[in-house]
């Protein structure tokens, strides 16, 4: 399997955005990645944890639980992912949870994503965004960019089916659960880079800049 399988973060996992490991805004200050896997709490993700996470993904994409997944099962899956995802944006929006989002509610979250995307750029911390600072952020979102969500949703739809194709390793036209504990696996080794069959958050860290720098 290709390193693009990150797309499987995009459709699967909680994140609003297709980040492997992000600041940890809305996550406890853990960063996706993290907040998803590490059930404990402990800073680490085992291969257990991981094992029993991606198992659990299996079994909520088998809505008959026959023991495979479909390509209808695999887009009612993502679509309702997608869905939940919106939802909580515009939940975590609407401060006053009336149903609806004030100019002034708007205008907070505006303040509050800009504010994150300062510190973000500001590599050292000093307050002040450098010319080479603001060149490397913008280096580096523009590949990631064209790598992971190029066209936007159109693209995150066909990325969608490629992973799945990349699953679907006898190319019957579904998944069984050993098919995609196999790739989970595959993905969870590329991450560890010390073999030790536990990620850190400096691993994710390191993995994602590497996707990004690819």
């Amino acid at each position: 399997m290709k390193p693009q399988i990150t797309s499987l973060i995009i459709l699967l996992c909680l994140a609003t955005t297709p980040v492997l490991a992000g600041s940890g805004h809305g996550h406890g200050g853990k960063g996706k990645f993290m907040s998803f896997f590490d059930s404990n709490n402990d800073g680490v993700v085992t291969m257990d944890e991981f094992n029993t996470s991606s198992a659990a993904r299996f079994d909520k994409m088998d809505a008959n639980d026959d023991n495979t997944v479909t390509q209808d099962e695999f887009r009612t899956y993502v679509g309702q992912r997608r869905e939940e995802r919106r939802q909580q944006r515009f939940e975590s929006i609407d401060s006053n949870k009336d149903g609806q989002l004030s100019k002034e509610e708007f205008s907070v979250h505006a303040q509050q994503k800009a504010e994150r995307r300062f510190i973000g750029m500001d590599a050292n911390s000093d307050g002040l965004i450098s010319n080479e600072e603001f060149a490397s952020h913008k280096a580096g979102k523009h590949g990631h960019s064209k790598k992971h969500h190029g066209g936007g949703h159109h693209n995150s739809h066909k990325k969608g089916h490629g992973f799945f194709n990349r699953m679907d390793t006898n190319n019957d036209g579904q998944v069984t659960r050993d098919e995609s504990l196999a790739g989970w696996t595959a993905w969870f080794k590329r991450i560890d880079q010390n073999g030790d069959q536990v990620v850190s958050a400096e691993e994710v860290q390191n993995y994602r800049s590497t996707m990004r720098g690819k």
